[in-house]
This record gives structure tokens, C-alpha cells and sequence, in this order.
């Protein structure tokens, strides 16, 4: 984390070195399986090794006030070094291959700064979200959701709001003390807020993910389906609405759903 008067800069490589970890182990066991017993799934195993560790990303989070964007930049280092790799996979997919994306907001409409947080059947998992648009709107600052301290991601949250003047952050964008924060007595009334706000407007797809993650909390094997439902409807609509970094959240957290990685 670097800090100026005017700019505030973090870099986060959680998610880069876990991703590298697991394909390199994939791709290492693939390799080794291919030479002492071969077979399609040792091939698989490989390839699908070294296409997470190609498709690598490094998260770099700029905040700056001279200029009054935020900027998220998302930058796979191993796919701009190798040239040929990438127009390899090019080839393969028929479509162009950024190994560098940006995406940037107005720092003037931040208005909160949320710790979000799921739960699997080892551990919690934690992301940081700037809340936009009187609070309909999240912005994921990285690509997943990754384990740690929940007093780590707070220090960092506050950093953020502290920077940018906001008195609202922590977990669900507020402070734990603040009175207005939503709060459900049981999973079934969360559930009811949910789809009560997608009745009163089907174009929210926030509503749509939180929907879904709640559906997955309540009974991940009997809401499913259901869930994965509303997480689809919830990239369709960011889509339409034109924001393509949470429509690629909703389909990555659709993913987790379906492979059982979410839920206790």
C-alpha cells in the first residue's frame, strides 16, 4: 500500500498466488501423470494446469484526487511477457485476448466502502466493495473473494473511506454500530427483503445476487437451482446495464455455486 496526500495505491496479490499455487499444481500433476500413465484426464489436468497460471492477474487499485477517478487495474504480467501465447489462444478462443484491463469511476460517487463476506465449508472468505449510487450499486476491487483476517480487510476499508472522507464502511458498507444498517433476525426474512425488492424493481440485479447468496446460505442443496437462477439473471442484467466487471463477479460467484463452493 503506497499513500500520498492525493493518491492512495494498493496492489493486491492474494488471489495471483493462490491461482499460480493451484495451476501450477495441477499442471505439475498433469505432466507427471501424462509421462508414467497418460490418459485424457492427465492431459486435462495439465492443460487446464497452465491456463490458470497464463491467465494469472496482478490487481492494482489506484485512488486518485488530482485526476478524481478510481482506477482498477487488472494486468495478467505472464500473457504481456509472452507474446506468443497469447496470440496461441487467440487462435484457440477466435477473439481478442486483453492482458490488460482498466475500469474507472468518479471518486465523487463512492459513498461507502463494504467488506462482503461468504462462507464455504472450511473457512470465511472476504472482498472489499466500493458502494455506489446510494448504495444499489458494488464495485468488487478484486476479482474474488479471498481468506484472511476480517480485522485486516476492516484496516483496509477504513484506509480506503479515511482517504476519501467516507463515513461509511466495514461490513456491509456501514460501521457495526451505525442503526440503519439492514439487519435479519433469520435467513428466511433476508430472504423475503430480496425478493421483495426484485418485485418492486426486476432490474436491480444487486437484489438478484444477494437473493441467491442467501438462498445458498439458507439450504445450498435444495436452493440450487434457484440461486444459480438469480445469479445468472444478475450477470444478464449487469450486462444490459453495461457493467461488465460485476456481470463477470455474478458469473464467476454462478460458477462457485455450482461447483459447491459456497455454503456451509
Amino acid at each position: 500500500m503506497k499513500q500520498t496526500s492525493d493518491k492512495l495505491e494498493l496492489v493486491e496479490m492474494s488471489a495471483f498466488w493462490i491461482q499460480l499455487f493451484v495451476g501450477g499444481s495441477f499442471f505439475l500433476f498433469g505432466v507427471f501423470a501424462v509421462l508414467f500413465s497418460g490418459g485424457f484426464f492427465a492431459v486435462l489436468f495439465a492443460v487446464l494446469g497452465l491456463l490458470l497460471v497464463i491467465f494469472v492477474e496482478i490487481e492494482t487499485i489506484t485512488f486518485d484526487k488530482n485526476i478524481g477517478h478510481m482506477t482498477i487495474k487488472r494486468h495478467k504480467p505472464l500473457m504481456a511477457k509472452r507474446k506468443f501465447i497469447k496470440q496461441l489462444l487467440q487462435r484457440i478462443l477466435g477473439r481478442e485476448i486483453e492482458h490488460t484491463k482498466l475500469v474507472k469511476y468518479l471518486l465523487q460517487d463512492i459513498s461507502g466502502v463494504e467488506i462482503q463476506e461468504i462462507s464455504d465449508s472450511e473457512s470465511n472468505k472476504y472482498r472489499i466493495c466500493l458502494v455506489l449510487h446510494s448504495g444499489k450499486q458494488r464495485v468488487p476491487l478484486t476479482s474474488g473473494f479471498t481468506t484472511g483476517s476480517l480485522g485486516g480487510y476492516h484496516k483496509k476499508a477504513e484506509v480506503i473511506a479515511t482517504f476519501l472522507d467516507i463515513r461509511n464502511y466495514g461490513i456491509d458498507g456501514f460501521p457495526a454500530d451505525n442503526s440503519n444498517e439492514l439487519k435479519w433476525e433469520t435467513i428466511e426474512e433476508e430472504i423475503t427483503h430480496w425478493e421483495t425488492a426484485i418485485k418492486s424493481d426486476s432490474n436491480d440485479a444487486d437484489a438478484h445476487i444477494k437473493l441467491g447468496l442467501a438462498l445458498i446460505l439458507q439450504d445450498k442443496t435444495k436452493n440450487k437451482e434457484q440461486a444459480m437462477g438469480y445469479l445468472k439473471q444478475a450477470e444478464a442484467l449487469f450486462k444490459a446495464q453495461g457493467y461488465d466487471e460485476e456481470a463477470m463477479q455474478a458469473a464467476k460467484l454462478y460458477g462457485a455455486v455450482y461447483w459447491g463452493m459456497l455454503g456451509k
